[in-house]
């Protein structure tokens, strides 16, 4: 073996894999594991899983409640509850694209130079959205000429 000092040996009691290059670290106890006994009932880990992450539902308001890792479900329940159900969902971003028709929204602004206007990334530039303020700047052509009279011919 070439890099024996980079192998670990799998942490289990009387596992034969001694030379696992790739080991498992149990997420409950830290220690290093081979594939075979890398989830905790296998290794009969005495720490719970934390990889178990789940938002209940409060059964008054329907909503979904969050609880930190090692937290207790019926205990943050109670206490959302004694709370009044207080409103807990992600407010959604402004930053809404004013083209007609688009419904895109940005995570941060995105504004015309000309207009001032809030646009998604499609729409940003002032030939994209129909810009007013590219109209107003815009030079207005001059009417055209009259067409000259014809002269009468010389007799």
């Amino acid at each position: 073996m070439e890099f024996p000092e980079l192998a670990n040996a799998c942490s289990m009691r009387g596992c034969p894999e001694k030379n696992d290059f790739l080991p498992f670290t149990c997420s409950g106890c830290q220690k290093k594991f081979c594939l075979e006994h890398h989830k905790h009932e296998k290794h009969e880990c005495p720490f719970p899983a934390r990889d178990d992450k789940y938002a209940p539902v409060c059964p008054l308001c329907m909503q979904a409640v969050t609880i930190k890792p090692g937290g207790d479900a019926n205990r943050i329940i109670d206490q959302h509850i004694r709370a009044g159900c207080p409103d807990t969902t992600v407010k959604t971003r402004k930053n809404a694209c004013t083209h007609p028709g688009c419904r895109e929204k940005e995570f941060v602004p995105v504004s015309c130079k000309l207009c001032k206007q809030p646009f998604c990334l499609k729409h940003r530039f002032e030939t994209d959205h129909d810009c007013k303020a590219l109209h107003k700047n815009k030079p207005q052509p001059a009417p055209p000429k009259p067409a000259p009279k014809p002269t009468p011919p010389a007799q």
